[in-house]
């Protein structure tokens, strides 16, 4: 080649790279500036097929193959070892062949499929030379061998694209770690917090994953990926990275012998718990991938902290409403169960002193007021276990097909005669359908809701029960003509223990409404309060079902 021949080869290979440079900076996705790679690297060295990809955290990767124009679809995922791309993970330099066919590590299949006879494969590495990707050429047209000038463009390439690839990675990492934290801010629950570490870590980095947190003075695990094999081997890696605060296990020379390798989450400059991660042997991550996995383990130690002191401030909320609500008992047992105890024990008393002194009226009046007090003593203190198994969860909603009326009529029956000497008024349609619901505590919501009614509102004056079904709903009203609530209290009436001061110091513990509210929202329903244009209260409450499933009352049964 005379002189002037090589001044122009000279000259193409440099505009080629100065395309190169610029498509690969205008280039912003990284599977784009990938393909652009390829596509000028086969301009530049002449070859006919090409592949470029990326380092993971398993090894090369990249998803097809150009053959000219053309893209061959072909997963070529390459672990330290495997493969050319594999070769220059493990050793940091290029591998060039023109005997591809006699080549110990070029992958079979990519010979075969691509007809490979020679070939180049250059590591791209970043500023700190560490390998982020690679690409592949093979076959130089004409049948020609690669040459050392060949070589010398492709690694001159391998440094324009190291910049763009880098930065892409980079941004890449942001874009990751950004909906990482978002995740992160969106999740209150501390379990979730736990499974979105885990899902992130698994996502990016293709990692299981387990998460161990102290408990009674040793490590628990509170988030495990599946599959992930958790042995003595992996707790006492997990235990030591706890107790001195720093790495253990795979990769390291503490315990190596550990399938993962395991980090200490720490925040405030204590370890609150520590993260282990599978390591794939011999492939690890890059500088950019680890220094996105710090910011991983930042992240997650940050949010595992503000899930562990919610969970510290909800336990003391808890105790100090643990104590409102033993206050609160202690109250009502030493006044509202006082109360009928005494009516109780006079009236009994009278009757076994009285030495048939009294006449028929009276010992039926003190047996009338014993039985009463006995019923208002049994409602308070069913009101007190209905508040105890809701708070412990206990209550289950066990839902079969009941007729409305059964209800009401059985609540009335419960409250004996505070109902018998009341008028109450029923505007319930003969066709409404049975509907899905627990017997014993809707009957329990009306004997509470009646017992308001009665309470609240003159003898002389009517309560009454109202029942529609209005779109795939049972709407339930009962209505008194009682002195109504303040409207300042409307929003309060179903908190615990909340009693109304202007209604004065009446017999009750304040739970009626609130345990109201949590059987009817057990049902997935809803309850409210509003004060009645005549006077008095309207307590409403739908519970949904779907009409077309449940027969009318009186439909015939095969």
């Amino acid at each position: 080649m005379d002189e002037n021949s090589a001044q122009k080869g000279t000259e193409r290979s440099l505009r080629s790279l100065l395309r190169l440079s610029d498509k690969l900076n205008s280039t912003s996705d990284l599977d784009s500036l990938l393909d652009s790679l390829v596509e000028q690297l086969l301009e530049l060295t002449g070859a006919e097929s090409g592949c470029a990809g990326l380092r993971t955290s398993q090894g090369m990767s990249c998803g097809h193959f150009f053959l000219g124009t053309k893209v061959v679809p072909l997963s070529y995922l390459c672990a330290p070892g495997m493969g050319w791309a594999g070769w220059l993970l493990q050793h940091g330099t290029h591998h060039l062949t023109n005997d591809a066919v006699h080549d110990p590590v070029i992958v079979p299949e990519v010979r075969e499929r691509l007809g490979v006879k020679s070939g180049l494969a250059v590591p791209i590495v970043d500023g700190e030379k560490d390998v982020i990707a690679f690409f592949e050429i093979y076959n130089k047209k004409g049948g020609d061998g690669f040459t050392h000038t060949d070589l010398d463009h492709c690694l001159a390439a391998a440094q324009i694209a190291s910049l763009a690839i880098h930065n892409r990675l980079l941004n890449r990492n942001l874009s990751a770690l950004a909906a990482f934290s978002q995740s992160l801010t969106v999740t209150t629950d501390f379990d979730q917090i736990l499974e979105v570490v885990g899902s992130h870590i698994e996502r990016n980095f293709k990692r299981r994953s387990v998460i161990l947190l102290p408990v009674n003075g040793g490590l628990v695990p509170r988030s495990r990926s599946a599959e992930f094999i958790f042995n003595e081997q992996e707790l006492a890696a997990a235990t030591w990275s706890w107790e001195h605060g720093q790495a253990a296990g795979r990769s390291t020379e503490i315990l190596s012998a550990a399938q993962a390798h395991y980090l200490p989450l720490q925040a405030r400059g204590e370890v609150i718990g520590v993260l282990g991660v599978e390591v794939t042997p011999g492939a690890w991550l890059s500088n950019v991938q680890r220094q996105l996995f710090r910011a991983f383990i930042n992240q997650s130690a940050l949010a595992i902290e503000r899930g562990l002191l919610e969970q510290k401030v909800r336990r003391l909320r808890f105790l100090e409403e643990s104590d409102k609500v033993q206050n609160a008992v202690l109250n009502a047992i030493s006044h509202d169960v006082r109360a009928p105890l005494a009516a109780i024990t006079v009236s009994l008393s009278g009757l076994m002193t009285s030495n048939g002194a009294l006449d028929q009226t009276a010992q039926h009046e003190l047996l009338e007021t014993a039985d009463l007090e006995a019923r208002r003593l049994h409602r308070l203190v069913n009101n007190l276990l209905s508040m105890t198994r809701l708070e412990t969860g206990a209550s289950t909603v066990k839902t079969e097909p009941h007729d409305l009326l059964e209800l009401v009529s059985a609540a009335l029956e419960e409250l004996g005669a505070s109902a018998r000497q009341r008028q109450v008024s029923f505007d319930i349609p003969a066709d409404l359908p049975l509907v899905p619901m627990d017997f014993g505590l809707i009957t329990h919501v009306f004997i509470n809701l009646f017992s308001n009614a009665f309470k609240f509102s003159p003898s002389d004056q009517p309560v009454e029960v109202r029942g529609r079904i209005i779109k795939d709903q049972l709407e339930v009203l009962v209505a008194d003509r009682g002195v109504g609530v303040p409207p300042e209290d409307l929003d309060r009436v179903f908190d615990k223990f909340y009693r109304v001061a202007e209604l004065g110091s009446t017999n009750g513990l304040g739970l009626g409404l609130a345990i109201c509210k949590a059987f009817i929202e057990a049902h997935n329903g809803r309850i409210s309060l509003e004060n009645n244009p005549l006077g008095g209260t309207i307590v409403r409450f739908v519970i949904p079902f779907h009409q077309a499933a449940m027969p009318r009352i009186g439909d015939s049964q095969s």
